[in-house]
């Protein structure tokens, strides 16, 4: 009987649970999540007489690191180490950790990659998502190549993927990060809970210099099923998602490459239509690149963007410039495919200039064949699917789940940014997402849209004319994408596929715009003194627009066009706060770095500062992100006789509301997580560059 005494003890000085009490019922009880599992891998490559050796290799379980001895004489009479990450498992499950840490020292090739595609269970009903992270740097002389097999979420995953490459000044990366759609041969197409990846790339700071700042960053929040992702446009089901960071020396024929072979797609796509390409992009593709290209099983998306370092101007450079000019350039490839069997191939194809450095050529083991052909199965999978979907809910149940959410706002805008420790140790639990489990809401469903403001009719008029079509911010100037999918032949006819687009624009754009307009808003939102802003809040703002500009670096077009606004704002507030002789001065600051092409105001930080200095809260700020987008999008819709007016009218009430919701949601999880959820159109609005005919700046 004395054997259940030190639970005693343990039960005394431990709480078991927690409970929440929210101003009206229900009571949440909080129940004690299992520990999860921390894997933890370590390696270190070395240089020594030309030859790199894994000087460590640790790990501990779910994590398990393979040095490969199949081609390790190739690998070493190239100089180069070859490691995979594998596991224990089948598969990450939820609430599994795994922390990786990579040092490649001065001199060292290190290839990275994995046994199999990285299989990621279900959660249970606590919805805490399995995650990973990767820090990595890479010397002088360095390179980094990470090319792993797709991460496959199943049906109700949660999966959360940070990843941060240090770079030195001469070191060399090539990193892949891709996601397949799931178990489509069982008819699961995205059907995860939610998907999220980041992915830094830095400058290794000297002594004594201020903190490493990313440089180029990719990110990607995926969630709410193929439909809101857009990844279902011109009637093609888009089933992987890839991203490829090439920087350095040794990556730019890498770079190179990708570039030629989003010409060639753009050329396969066009066909012998005349006058849609640039006559140029003919003489820039090589015959390998067309052959590649024509190859291919279904549809693929390429498009690439270079983030030229800190030194280059935000407003200047295409999406297929070059990228050897700066110290760091980073370029940054998008992939969007409709079969995972293409996606071996032309990452294949791209990465074959470093097999002399690595003694072998990356994904040449998953390529069995010279010509590839479907299998059956997945025309089958839609209609299975189909068939297998649980009908929608009920107008009932709906109503149940709304009235279950609202006592629970309180206590979860209370929670929001917190954590708790599971017990055991291992893993931490987010209290919003504790809480939503407890109470039975969805999965992945973090915290209700925050209420309606209450805004006074001077701020009512604000931010109506703030949003107002007079206002000359230049946003009709672009088409977000549209014109570069309508051209390619990418969007598929009617007014439905033009609904889709947008939505999937305006909610992209939203969630990832929408933090740093509000982020700027909270940073001026005390009224500024005659001698303006602090030291320290412009230093703050500045960090947010140079982390917008980082995040923006894939994707030229739109990091033009938000240079392009950002500098339109700073004027239009200038003018707009003339009787303010603080708020007028502010704007012409702004509009002084607008005139410096190198620190020109994007255009989500310059309108949460304009926000502010108009008296309009954050979430203001946030909501004017999402109904701009929504209607300069349906504007270059109606221009470019893809819809009509009467009809822009409807989606855009049907759009709009919903960006907005989202926008707001978003604006709370902070810039840290702020990231696109539109992958498709994230490759292809950089293909607006190698249009010949263009109606649209961008």
């Amino acid at each position: 009987f004395l054997l259940p005494l030190p639970l005693l003890v343990c039960a005394a000085v431990a709480p078991r649970w927690w409970c929440v009490s929210p101003p009206s019922p229900p009571k949440v009880l909080l129940t004690t999540y299992m520990a999860a599992r921390r894997g933890l891998g370590r390696i270190t490559a070395a240089c020594e007489a030309g030859v790199t050796r894994l000087t460590r290799v640790a790990h501990r379980a779910p994590c398990r690191l393979l040095p490969m001895a199949d081609g390790a004489a190739a690998a070493a009479g190239a100089g180069a180490a070859h490691c995979a990450i594998g596991g224990y498992g089948g598969g990450l499950l939820g609430g599994d950790v795994v922390e990786l840490e990579v040092e490649v020292e001065a001199g060292a090739a290190l290839l990275l990659t994995t046994q199999a595609s990285t299989k990621v269970y279900r959660t249970k009903r606590d919805g805490i998502a399995a995650t990973q992270s990767l820090n990595a740097t890479v010397d002088d002389g360095g390179l980094l190549v990470l090319a792993p097999d797709p991460v496959v979420p199943y049906e109700s995953a949660a999966y959360e993927q940070r990843q941060r490459f240090m770079l030195s000044p001469a070191a060399s990366l090539v990193a892949v990060d891709w996601v397949g759609a799931g178990r489509v041969s069982r008819g699961e197409r995205w059907a995860f809970s939610h998907f999220a990846s980041r992915n830094e790339v830095l400058r290794r700071p000297e002594a004594g210099a201020a903190p490493a700042k990313a440089v180029a960053v990719d990110a990607m929040r995926l969630s709410g099923g193929a439909g809101l992702l857009g990844l279902d446009l011109g009637r093609v089901e888009y089933d992987t998602v890839v991203s490829v960071l090439c920087s350095g020396e040794e990556a730019a024929p890498v770079a190179e490459r990708l570039r030629m072979l989003s010409s060639a797609l753009a050329h396969r796509r066009v066909g012998q239509r005349p006058g849609v390409l640039r006559a140029a992009l003919a003489e820039e593709v090589s015959e390998p690149a067309a052959a590649a290209a024509r190859a291919l099983l279904g549809n693929v998306v390429v498009g690439v963007g270079v983030a030229q370092g800190s030194a280059a101007p935000k407003g200047g450079g295409g999406s297929g410039g070059g990228a050897g000019a700066g110290a760091l350039d980073v370029v940054i490839a998008r992939l969007a495919a409709e079969h995972a069997e293409d996606v071996f191939r032309l990452l294949h194809f791209a990465m074959a200039p470093l097999a002399p450095r690595l003694g072998a050529s990356p994904y040449s083991l998953r390529i069995h064949a010279d010509v590839a052909a479907l299998c059956p199965i997945k025309a089958g999978a839609a209609a299975a699917a189909a068939a297998a979907a649980p009908p929608p809910p009920t107008t009932e149940a709906a109503r149940a789940t709304s009235s279950l959410a609202a006592p629970l706002a309180p206590a979860l805008s209370i929670a929001r940014g917190l954590s708790i420790r599971a017990p055991g140790g291992n893993g931490w639990v987010p209290v919003q997402r504790a809480i939503s489990a407890a109470a039975g809401l969805p999965p992945g469903e973090e915290a209700p849209p925050p209420p309606p403001l209450a805004l006074s009719p001077r701020q009512r008029a604000r931010m109506a004319h703030l949003s107002d079509a007079t206002l000359p911010t230049g946003g009709f100037a672009h088409s977000g994408g549209l014109e570069a999918a309508s051209q390619l032949g990418l969007l598929g006819g009617g007014d439905e596929a033009v609904r889709r687009f947008t939505r999937a624009a305006t909610h992209s754009t939203a969630t990832l715009l929408a933090p740093f307009a509000a982020g700027a808003c909270s940073l001026f939102s005390s009224p500024v003194g005659k001698e303006g802003p602090s030291p320290a809040q412009w230093r703050e703002w500045e960090a947010l627009d140079t982390a917008l500009h980082a995040q923006l670096s894939a994707n030229g077009p739109a990091r033009r066009a938000s240079a392009e606004q950002g500098r339109a704002l700073s004027r239009v507030g200038a003018v707009w706060l003339r009787q303010e002789a603080a708020a007028r001065d502010l704007c012409a600051a702004f509009g002084d770095r607008g005139a410096n092409p190198n620190r020109a105001p994007h255009g989500a930080t310059m309108l949460g500062a304009l926000c502010a200095l108009l008296g309009l809260p954050p979430q203001v700020a946030a909501e004017v992100i999402a109904y701009t987008t929504a209607r300069d999008v349906l504007s270059a819709a109606v221009r470019l006789n893809l819809v009509g007016p009467l009809a822009a009218v409807e989606m855009q009430a049907d759009v709009a509301e919903e960006a907005a919701a989202a926008a707001a949601v978003a604006a709370q999880r902070g810039v840290a997580n702020a990231a696109s959820s539109a992958p498709l159109l994230e490759a292809m609005h950089p293909c607006h560059d190698l249009l010949d005919r263009r109606i649209f700046r961008t």
